[in-house]
């Protein structure tokens, strides 16, 4: 398993997840992460339903608009 501190995109590592927030706000470019994303989503539509279902549990909801 990863460090849930360090960034998916390069080798930075954090010391809590607002200084990981912060970096891929200003070091990545949001096509960058959204790419990553989609690939990731791709990659856990291939499995099982319950691993797609635990992926989504894992996050609390977004806030909306």
């Amino acid at each position: 398993m990863t460090d849930p501190n360090s960034c998916p995109l390069c080798a930075e590592s954090y010391d809590d997840r607002n200084g990981l927030r912060v970096h891929l706000e200003v070091e990545h470019r949001k096509s960058e992460i959204v790419s990553r994303l989609v690939d990731l989503d791709a990659a856990v539509a291939d499995g099982s339903p319950d691993e797609r279902a635990t992926a989504a549990d894992d996050e609390p909801p977004a806030p909306t608009a």
